[in-house]
């Protein structure tokens, strides 16, 4: 069964490939996802991994405009054995300009069954 870091090591390839079925697929049913930080087009949470799947095929122009590479990465194991903390920079570069923004982001992820329980993400945009 997959260390929670290797599920997050999961999710960065996911988002590298911009496979969001590979990235719902890291989800438990229930998982409860929030942003921290207020992202344009973005609720504060949700719950539910087909919460999330209506979600991102809304968005499915957006997620497609750009290609991500996840650098830096720093992962930090907790006492709880279910969560890591990973400290990470994000290039999103836009397909059709090659403009790149950098964000660095912190991501705390609780795994349980080798599904990600909560993805409580801090990135700003």
């Amino acid at each position: 069964m997959p260390t929670p870091a290797e599920v997050f090591e999961q999710f960065r390839q996911a988002g590298e490939r911009n496979d969001v079925e590979g990235f719902l697929d890291l989800l438990a049913d229930d998982v409860l996802m929030e942003w921290m930080y207020p992202i344009p087009g973005f609720p504060g949470q949700m719950r539910g991994r087909e919460q999330l799947r209506g979600f991102y095929g809304r968005q499915s122009a957006r997620v497609g405009s750009h290609r991500s590479t996840y650098r830096d990465v720093v992962l930090h194991e907790s006492t709880d054995p279910e969560v890591v903390i990973a400290e990470y920079v994000r290039d999103m570069t836009a397909v059709d300009t090659g403009e790149t923004v950098t964000k660095p982001c912190v991501a705390v992820l609780r795994v349980r069954d080798s599904k990600i329980l909560n993805f409580r993400d801090y990135v700003q945009f």
